[in-house]
């Protein structure tokens, strides 16, 4: 019972740490401070927070903050998309017309990864 009393404080405390990261993302974003919008978006979207991780997937998609790669674009995105943004759904389905078969392996592999780190350790 302490154990999953821990894990709920601990969550709580990381939810409100990545809310203020995300914040902090889409302030700079909106100032076009891209690159520290990279920063809090990923520290945000590494604290499990799901909005962070679509707008981290959008920012590799396009290039902005950080360089194109449509490998790290999809994986977020799915991330993102799995958790019910259905934005980043879209998103992440376009990014996978740009693929090759290859690729949306390495993508899908990365996915699974993220998944693992980014969303379980948050889950109620």
């Amino acid at each position: 019972m302490r154990k999953h009393m821990l894990v709920a404080l601990f969550c709580l405390f990381c939810s409100g740490l990545s809310h203020a990261a995300f914040e902090d993302g889409m302030a700079a974003y909106e100032k076009g401070d891209y690159a520290s919008a990279y920063a809090e978006f990923l520290q945000a979207a590494q604290q499990g927070n799901v909005h962070a991780q679509g707008k981290l997937g959008a920012l590799y998609l396009y290039g902005v903050g950080v360089a194109k790669d449509y490998i790290q674009a999809y994986a977020w995105l799915d991330l993102a998309a799995g958790q019910g943004d259905t934005a980043a759904e879209k998103f992440r389905d376009a990014v996978a017309d740009q693929l090759t078969t290859q690729q949306l392996r390495e993508a899908a592999v990365l996915a699974e990864d993220y998944y693992d780190q980014y969303v379980l350790p948050f889950k109620d």
